[in-house]
């Protein structure tokens, strides 16, 4: 029984260290969406472009970076003056 906590214990720390240590990419898609992905995009994919920088150690500052990234990217479009 003892044995059966302790790798528990084990897969437990595990499990907490490797989602601690992932990273994060913040890509384009070649329709012009913002990704925030956790699978570096390969060089060789035309489909996707890495943008902002080269890894994030979150999701969380991908996202942060992302709504700045593509907002600036993708101004707002002017409204249409209205009629009178």
């Amino acid at each position: 029984m003892r044995r059966f906590l302790t790798c528990i214990a084990v897969f437990l720390m595990f499990s907490i260290a490797n989602s601690a240590l992932a990273s994060w990419w913040l890509v384009r898609s070649s329709d012009g969406k913002c990704l925030v992905v956790d699978i570096e995009p390969a060089d060789k994919d035309k489909n996707v472009t890495k943008i902002g920088k080269d890894v994030y150690q979150s999701a969380e500052q991908a996202e942060a970076d992302a709504k700045r990234i593509c907002a600036e990217a993708n101004p707002p479009d002017k409204a249409a003056p209205h009629a009178e």
